[in-house]
């Protein structure tokens, strides 16, 4: 599905934005962590004393211990718990304090118990080897710089930065984030928002293994979009990947409303970042030892992701925007570069989806079934039982017969992907105007003069199939238009549906203002009607705050 790819060595490097890990230094046993100990003051933060590193002078500006729950090793002179520390070291001149890495110490030894319960401390190894466990969580740093900075941190206290060289192979990465700065246009254009590849990549977020789509367009186009998916998902885009990565573009929650030229915040970042979410029990796929080799497909990701958006890739092109950590300079490996697969992606599924639909076996509670499933992603299986007005195990029977493209997991019922849902809907539609209970659709469809059907090729409009689709009846189209929707539903749903209608609206031949001032009926889950409500007042669906707007 791939195709051919070609290797291309004029690609963009990428900055590292974010690693998070934990190390664990074995070389010293427990001597490191007894230097951090009696090397620690309280007061380090307060002192003016910096150190150099990489031509850069860096500050403690963080420095806090605590006790903590490891009961003391046999060895040790004192009995009780022993105490963690956290130094934040970040470079002196840097106005956004965002060059550096905090660093907390804990010891580390065999069979660690806990200081109150004696039981065994739970997410260390029980055979960790005596030694020095250190987190890091870094901004805008390499791998090699964070080790860098770590030793020269020693050097600074006095200790011996030979300690912390060779990190135990049992060290991972847990957090890793790779990103290039690039024009606003360019990103909203192309990357972000309606028609940008993300929403493309978004269509294979909801089937198999897992996925995420998430957005926010209010204050700009692509002020925040991701999608995030699993390693088996993104193999089906690009071959040999191995990580479940969240790629996106953003801009800072402060969005810049003028390009002054010199603030490169005004711009966006398209960034990866490895999602450890999609590791159910908590391991890191992610070695410290294959850092290079996850930032390199971090790298493919976000290449190819923008060949396939048509941007050029290449350092010299005008599209990457410079800020204080990312400069657009040449990445030291090529890149394989693949043809986009999705179209040819789309059009198999859609015919594997055909191929389903048309078997001898498919029933009318079948039918009714994948209908209910069509608006949204995936449902509780008594959620789309109710709406299909059948039993559970019609639902059930349903996911069994059509399982190449539907699947159930925990009760949950959802369609393999936004391909195979958008097929069937389609399918779905004209199946449904075919039957006895599409009574009003179809004289709808007959009345050309309804703004909800007219179309010059004489088919339903979007807005007549969004009325279709509901259930909803027109009782008048003169101003104001007035609607009512004849099942009860919450006000989150309520609003989902005004929201899908605006997006039909715009897409039919009635003005959006109509729209917007209908008066629509709909019976609540309380039992009680609204009646008369206007579509949008004050800018807001039935003047309603957005109950579901992502939050990241």
């Amino acid at each position: 599905m791939t195709g051919v790819s070609t290797s291309i060595e004029e690609v963009i490097d990428l900055q590292p934005h974010r690693i998070g890990a934990n190390l664990v230094f074995d070389e010293g046993g427990l001597s490191p962590y007894w230097a951090v100990v009696s090397q620690y003051e309280p007061d380090l933060e307060d002192r003016e004393e910096t150190f150099v590193f990489d031509g850069t002078e860096y500050d403690v500006v963080r420095s806090t211990h605590w006790t903590g729950k490891i009961e003391t090793p046999p060895s040790a002179t004192f009995d009780g718990a022993m105490n963690e520390y956290k130094l934040g070291v970040y470079a002196a001149n840097d106005e956004n304090d965002e060059l550096g890495a905090d660093f907390t110490f804990r010891p580390g030894f065999p069979e660690a118990k806990h200081v109150e319960t004696g039981e065994l401390i739970g997410g260390m190894p029980t055979q960790c080897p005596e030694s020095i466990r250190v987190q890091v969580e870094s901004t805008n740093l390499s791998q090699f710089q964070v080790l860098g900075l770590l030793q020269s941190l020693a050097s600074h206290l006095s200790i011996d930065a030979g300690y912390f060289v060779d990190a135990h192979e049992w060290s991972s990465i847990y957090a890793l984030e790779l990103y290039g700065r690039i024009l606003r246009e360019v990103a909203t254009g192309r990357i972000g928002g309606k028609g940008g590849v993300l929403e493309h990549l978004a269509q294979f977020s909801n089937g198999r293994g897992r996925g995420e789509h998430k957005w926010d367009h209010e204050k700009v186009k692509a002020h925040y979009e991701a999608v995030a998916l699993s390693p088996n998902n993104w193999q089906r885009l690009l071959p040999d990947q191995t990580l479940a990565k969240r790629l996106k573009a953003y801009q800072p929650k402060w969005v810049r409303s003028e390009d002054t030229g010199d603030d490169p915040l005004y711009h966006h970042k398209i960034e990866c970042q490895y999602w450890s979410d999609y590791y159910p029990n908590g391991e890191s796929a992610i070695q410290w030892q294959g850092y290079e080799s996850a930032v390199a497909e971090f790298r493919q990701t976000i290449v190819n992701a923008l060949h396939w958006a048509g941007v050029d890739f290449s350092p010299e092109s005008d599209v990457w925007v410079e800020d204080p950590y990312f400069e657009p300079v040449e990445a030291d490996d090529a890149v394989d570069v693949y043809p986009n697969p999705m179209p040819d992606l789309e059009q198999q599924e859609r015919a594997d989806a055909l191929d389903q639909l048309a078997g001898p076996e498919t029933t009318e509670g079948a039918w009714d079934v994948l209908v209910a499933m069509t608006d949204g992603g995936g449902r509780h299986y008594q959620a789309v039982a109710e709406d299909a007005g059948k039993s559970a195990s019609t639902v059930y029977r349903a996911a069994e017969k059509f399982g190449d493209i539907i699947e159930v997991d925990n009760g949950m019922v959802r369609f393999r992907d936004g391909i195979v849902r958008d097929q069937i809907r389609e399918v779905a539609e004209r199946w449904q105007a075919t039957k006895d209970a599409t009574t009003d659709a179809l004289r709808r469809v007959a009345d050309r003069a309804s703004p909800f059907s007219r179309r010059d090729d004489g088919e339903p409009s979007a807005l007549e199939r969004w009325a279709n689709r509901h259930g909803i009846v027109i009782h008048s189209t003169s101003d104001p238009l007035e609607m009512e929707l004849r099942k009860p539903v919450s006000l989150q749903d309520i609003l989902k549906i005004l929201r899908s209608g605006l997006d039909a609206a715009e897409a039919s031949p009635l003005p959006t203002d109509r729209f917007e001032d209908a008066l629509i009926d709909w019976k609540g889950l309380d039992g009680d009607v609204r009646r008369d409500r206007r579509v949008v007042v004050d800018g807001r669906f039935l003047g309603k705050h957005n109950v579901d707007r992502p939050i990241w």
